[in-house]
This record gives structure tokens, sequence and C-alpha cells, in this order.
């Protein structure tokens, strides 16, 4: 039902100005997404199985950002998925043969990005993958697995080259 309710309403959600992110909001909340009140979703943005998203207070999904899921992808308070990333929770092993669909090999898996991280543009994200909290992923990264908590994280696969620390701009 909530398959044929968002084939539906999809138009409706990709024809919306982009500035009516609370239009948005509501459509992905009628297909089951839970999406906080202040969120922001790009109307470009591609989302399979708004079913399995969650997604927290001012958190963003960017334009042409690929939203795949086909298990839970949770996105947390504050977080940006910039445009052109693409978060994935099921692939097929590319040595498999064609034509010749396994079960056995493919690779399911939820996705987290914890409150604070930003995944940057062209970034791939793996199933089974989790951004720690206040992590930055470079852009055209590729995370595969979990990537540590306040660090900034580049590379394919992505790892920590060096801390995210925080300034006090309070006097």
């Amino acid at each position: 039902m909530r398959a044929l309710l968002w084939r539906v309403l999809q138009p409706a959600f990709r024809l919306s100005p982009t500035p009516l992110h609370s239009i948005r909001r509501k459509i992905l909340s009628l297909c089951g997404a839970r999406v906080a009140d202040n969120a922001k979703i790009r109307p470009s943005a591609k989302i399979d199985r708004p079913w399995n998203l969650a997604m927290g207070p001012l958190a963003i999904i960017g334009d042409e950002a690929e939203i795949n899921a086909t298990e839970p992808i949770s996105i947390g308070a504050r977080c940006v998925v910039s445009q052109l990333a693409i978060l994935t929770t099921d692939i097929v092993d590319p040595d498999q043969p064609a034509g010749v669909p396994d079960p056995a090999k493919r690779r399911r898996g939820s996705i987290t990005i914890e409150d604070d991280s930003w995944v940057a543009t062209e970034t791939l994200v793996l199933p089974g993958s989790v951004v720690r909290a206040g992590t930055v992923v470079g852009a055209r990264g590729l995370i595969d697995g979990e990537l540590p908590g306040w660090s900034v994280c580049v590379g394919q696969p992505a790892r920590r080259i060096k801390d995210r620390g925080f300034v006090n701009t309070e006097g």
C-alpha cells in the first residue's frame, strides 16, 4: 500500500517548489518516513522507499542525492547528505556472473549517519556503514564500514586523516 502511495505522490514531491520543504516532509511522512519538522529535502532527491528513512532535526538531503533504502537509513540531527551522494543498503557482488542473480552474493545492511555529520558531494555509502557523530566525509569518498567520530575522512575507501575539533566562539 505505501509503495503505491509513494508512486502516486512522488510526482508532487518532485514538482514541489524548492522552498516548500514542508510539503515534501508531509509527503514522505504519509509514505512512512520519520522526518523531523525542520528537516530539508530537495525536490530532485531520489528516494526509493521512504518508509525506511528517518531524518533528525535540521538534517538535509541535497540535490540529486540518491537514497536507496531497501533496509533502514537513519540520518541524525544537523546532518548533511550533499548533492549527488548515494546511500544504498543493497548491492550485488561485482564478481557475480551477469544475468545469474544469486541472493547469497548480495550485500544488505542498514546505514546510520549520526548527529552533526556531513557526507559530501558524490560520496557513496555502502550497506552496513556507520558514520559516527561529528564526522565529515570529503567529496567523492567511499564509505564501507564504520568511520570514527569527530574526524575528517577522505578517500576510497574513506579513512580518517585528522580530528575535527570545536572552535569556541563564545566570549
